[in-house]
Parts: C-alpha cells; structure tokens; sequence
C-alpha cells in the first residue's frame, strides 16, 4: 500500500512540474513524436533548446493530459497518442521553434511534417501548419537587426542632410570670394 501512494506522489509531481513548465513557458508548447531519434542526438537537441532557453521532456501522454486538462489541448485528445515529447520555450518560442524543426528536417526528411502533433502558442491551441509558419518567421535578432536598419536609415539622411547645408554654405562663400577676388583685380 505504501508503495502504491509513493507512486502516486510521484505521479502527481510530474504532473505539477508540467503544470509548472506550462506557467513559466507563458503558455507555448509544442507537441512532437520523438519515435525513431536515437538517444544521442535527441541529447544534443536538446542541450541546443535549453542554450535557447527552452526544454525538452518526453512524457508519459496520461500525465500530461492530466496537467495539460483546464488548457484547450483537453480537447485534442489526438495529441495524447503514441511517444511524444513536449517543447518548452521560456523565451523566444520562434528561435525554439526553427531548432525543432530545423532538426526534424534533418533527422526525418520529407517526414518530418508528420511529427509534429500540434501546441499552445499563448494558451491558443495550434495547429501543425501553424508551427510550421511560425519556424518560417524571422528570429527576435533578425526583426531587431531589420528594425534598427529602418530607425538607423532616417537618422543617416538627416545628419547627411544636416552636413550638408554647412559644405554648401562653404561653397557658396568660396564662390563669392573667388567673384569679388576677380573683382577687384
């Protein structure tokens, strides 16, 4: 009997830390099939999402049902089927996102669409296509970098511009001293 309730308490605490994970991943996950990735570069991918601040835990699909139940992902009952791992990102869920994808790519070629189940972006529900769209967006540097570039682009045009009233003000006094110099000869 004790050693039922221990399993109990354990299961319980798993369920809470994916409660948890889901509260501190400001309610984005993504649900994959993890069948046929060996340990090894399931490891090395999953050192690469948590260096994006991000996780990767392979579930028992009764648990996370479980801790997943008061989210709108009770109602996709499909995603609980077969081995599945869960993404976390707990900062930028698009950089998260391109990594997964981009190793599924690699790891199940033309398959790869097929392994992914679905998510919450936001608590929404999302579809495979959606994350699919959403490793196709541009990183938070990239979109930082091209937002710079448009701030940077009027501020360049208007010193050149500030530069150059003073160079044509030179040029047009040079040009009258050179008229009166010619003058006055």
């Amino acid at each position: 009997m004790a050693e039922v309730r221990k399993t109990l308490l354990k299961k319980q605490e798993l369920v809470n830390s994916y409660k948890e994970k889901l509260r501190k991943s400001n309610g984005f996950v993504i649900l994959f099939n993890f069948q046929g990735i060996d340990a090894y570069p399931l490891t090395l991918l999953r050192l690469d999402i948590k260096d994006l601040k991000g996780e990767i835990v392979v579930v028992k699909n009764t648990l996370l049902y479980r801790a997943f139940s008061d989210t709108v992902l009770s109602d996709h009952r499909e995603l609980f089927i077969g081995p599945t791992a869960v993404l976390f990102a707990y900062e930028d869920p698009v950089a998260v996102t391109k990594k997964l994808v981009d190793f599924l790519k690699e790891t199940f070629d033309k398959e790869w669409e097929s392994r992914i189940k679905g998510g919450l972006l936001d608590y929404k529900y999302i579809s495979p296509q959606q994350i699919r769209e959403l490793a196709e967006l541009p990183s938070r540097e990239e979109l930082i970098a091209k937002l710079l570039g448009v701030l940077k682009s009027p501020i360049t045009q208007l010193a050149m511009t500030l530069k150059a009233v003073p160079q044509k003000l030179v040029l047009v006094l040079r040009a009258i001293e050179e008229e009166k110099s010619k003058g006055g000869q």
